[in-house]
This record gives structure tokens, sequence and C-alpha cells, in this order.
């Protein structure tokens, strides 16, 4: 990946090891400090890259993704909202919401110690809601997204839609969801309940469980675990589409789908949040790795 550097705004102030410039021929927020680099891109809030110190990438970015204003980025974290897929009444055109496909402001950069701490916004010509992403990253990754609502109040649901990297998804465990039931969005949400043992995926996945448990992707072959800490969520989902369903995916190539795994912390489905007028919530996760 190439990057260029660009000065920030003059009412902005940046500390050491962050910086403006371009990733991917986009603009994007550059960290680079001795706990961790990251690349985050304003078109969406993006994370696209979080490397923790002495570690591999936490995040898979396909290599084939596009990017630029109103490119939903296919890898890292998408932000999902103010709807999940098609919307609960499945009549929404755009697929998991416009969060991801608008501009963002960078509205501070800050060191706490060993971390940084991002915080950005989202337009604020939207009627429907504001909202808001603070990114900590440094011996651990922290994502928390606060939507406000607008003066219609909002069924809301959100995810943050991450896409771990792993070294191949067909020798992984999940454990934490044991005997959690969940919607199968593969069998057009049939109701399923998950085995009383870590789950290992052995065909294409997409999973709205019901569970805000802890989860834990143990990679053998990259030889970590990474451990997912959900907050102010209501689902977890699991997903992949394996070799049957990423020939559809124009973004993925045909032969990348064993080198990742979303498992998304979600408020979706009837595990919406209702918001009245100018009322918040906020949705996070935190994730580390362990060996």
């Amino acid at each position: 990946m190439n990057s260029t550097e660009h000065p920030a705004p003059s009412s902005l102030s940046l500390p050491d090891g962050v910086r403006l410039g371009t990733a991917h021929g986009v603009d994007a927020v550059l960290v680079d400090t001795p706990a961790a680099t990251a690349v985050l891109l304003l078109d969406g809030a993006h994370l696209v890259s979080a490397v923790l110190a002495g570690e591999e990438d936490l995040l898979w970015l396909s290599p084939t993704s596009g990017f630029g204003p109103g490119v939903a980025v296919r890898g890292g974290v998408p932000l999902v909202g103010p709807w999940f897929g098609p919307g609960r009444d499945g009549d929404q055109e755009v697929k998991h919401g416009w969060l991801r496909n608008v501009r963002w402001e960078l509205r501070s950069a800050t060191r706490e110690g060993e971390e940084t701490v991002l915080v950005l916004d989202s337009p604020a010509d939207r009627p429907d809601l504001t909202a808001s992403l603070t990114v900590r990253i440094g011996a651990e990754l922290s994502l928390d997204l606060a939507i406000t609502a607008g003066e219609q109040g909002l069924e809301l649901e959100a995810a943050l839609h991450t896409y771990l990297a792993v070294g191949d998804v067909r020798e992984i465990t999940i454990g934490g969801l044991e005997g959690a039931d969940y919607l199968d969005n593969t069998r057009g949400l049939a109701p399923a309940v998950l085995p009383e043992e870590p789950l290992r995926l052995t065909e294409a996945s997409d999973r709205v469980v019901d569970s805000t448990a802890e989860v834990v992707v143990d990679d053998p072959r990259r030889g970590r675990r990474i451990v997912s800490a959900a907050r102010g969520t209501s689902r977890t989902v699991v997903w992949n589409p394996f070799d049957t369903l990423v020939t559809g995916l124009p973004d993925v190539p045909d032969v990348a789908w064993p080198e990742f795994v979303c498992v998304e912390p979600a408020a979706a489905k009837d595990g919406f949040v209702a918001l009245a007028a100018g009322e918040t919530h906020t949705l996070g996760v935190t994730y580390r790795i362990e060996h």
C-alpha cells in the first residue's frame, strides 16, 4: 500500500505518530506509533488495517476491493447502519445503510499513554441521525459507534462488520456462542440452535446469533486467539461465504474466502434499538490478541 501525507487543517492538532494522507488512492488517517499502526479511510470512517505491536494485521482487506466516494469497501471494519442488510422489512435499496457510504470528518486525534484515540463525525446534514466513531488503538483495538436519532426518532439497526484475518477459516474454532439461538440467513432466516461446543465452519455461514457473549476465535494456523468483547449490542453475526457464495461477490477473489471470518457485534433484526428523538445509543467492541 502506498501512502502520502497531507497537512492537517489549521484547527486540528495531530499528535506524533498520526497524520492525514492517502491510502489506496483516497484520503485517510494514518497511525504509526510504537504500539500500533493503522489506516482509517475518511470515506465511511472505515478502518482497513490495525496492526498491534509485534502482531500480524488483525483485519483482512480484499485485494480487489474498490475505494472512493460512495464505495462500500470490502474488508476492515465497515460501519453498518441505520439498518442491517435490506432492513427489517426487507425494503431498503442500499444494503446495510448509508453510514459506510458517506464522507466522515476527523474531529480529534490524541495520544493517551500508548493508545492513539481518533474521533470522527458523520455528515451533519442528515435529518435521520448523527453519528460519531471513536477508535482506540494500542495494545488492543476498540471501536465505539454512537448514534443519535433525529426529530422523527429511529428504530436502529447497526453493526461493526469486522473482517478478522485468519490463517484458514476451515481450521478455526469460534467459542463463546455455544447453545445460542440464531437465525440462518443462508436459509431464509430459519431459526436454529448452535451446538454445545465451539463453532466450526464447514459451509457458507450467515448466522444472526442471539448472544452478546465474549467471542474467542482460535486460529491454530496463525498461532493466535482473537478475543472480541462487545457492548451495547444484542446479536453477534458470524459470516463467511465459503466457495459456494464467494462467486457472487465481485470484490472478493474466488480463492480468498478462507482468509477471513466476520464476527460482527450487532443490534439487528428483533434486536433493534428504539430511539426517541435526540436519544443516543452506543455500540462498541474491543479486540485483543492472545497466544
